[in-house]
């Protein structure tokens, strides 16, 4: 079932255009909430800073492997990344996944993707316990790797200003109609991946 806003704001661009869309608004915003399901059912969440985002559309975070959301997404890969731009008339976005989890540098799991994402600065969110091993380097064990793939996104693609949205809202009141200052958009893992086999997607 559709409700009537939802009905009334779909649109039909190119899902690359959905994409670079959707990535204008990722890239006003330097943090999303991640959403994992705890062993008891209940739902956490929490501000992330992506450290990447891959061309094709994997995000990347760097996380302490002591922290529970590491035993959260080890209990349920079931994810949720939010982000809420709304404030600044940019809009919003959920984007549901499964996430992977990649332990340690020094275990040789996959080395380059830590060199490609460690920088020093993340030393200051591990800190130094004096013992040579847990010292915020890239080979301190503390240190891992959350790959979240893409299984769907919502994304409301803001079109109006902010004083376009508030005529629009006011107009459609009075006329009955309903208001549409943006669109919701849905965009399917698949979708991401067909555009990527077929190159549609720039490398970055």
């Amino acid at each position: 079932m559709t409700d009537q806003y939802t009905a009334a704001a779909a649109a039909a661009p190119s899902i690359t255009q959905k994409l670079a869309d959707l990535k204008g608004l990722l890239s006003s915003q330097r943090t999303v909430l991640l959403v994992t399901h705890a062993p008891n059912g209940q739902l956490h969440s929490r501000v992330m800073a992506p450290a990447q985002i891959s061309p094709d559309w994997k995000f990347y975070f760097i996380y302490d492997r002591d922290s529970y959301k590491n035993i959260e997404v080890q209990n349920d890969v079931h994810v949720n990344l939010s982000v809420d731009g709304m404030v600044t008339n940019k809009g919003w976005a959920s984007i549901a996944g499964k996430a992977r989890r990649v332990l340690a540098f020094f275990q040789n799991v996959d080395p380059e993707l830590f060199q490609k994402l460690y920088n020093p600065t993340i030393k200051a969110w591990f800190a130094d316990k004096g013992d040579g091993v847990h010292d915020g380097s890239i080979t301190d064990p503390r240190i891992a790797v959350l790959e979240v793939r893409v299984e769907e996104i919502r994304h409301y693609h803001q079109q109006r200003t902010a004083i376009g949205t508030v005529i629009d809202v006011v107009t459609s009141a009075i006329q009955g109609a309903t208001a549409t200052p943006g669109e919701i958009r849905e965009i399917t893992g698949a979708e991401i991946a067909e555009v990527w086999e077929k190159g549609e997607l720039k490398e970055e």
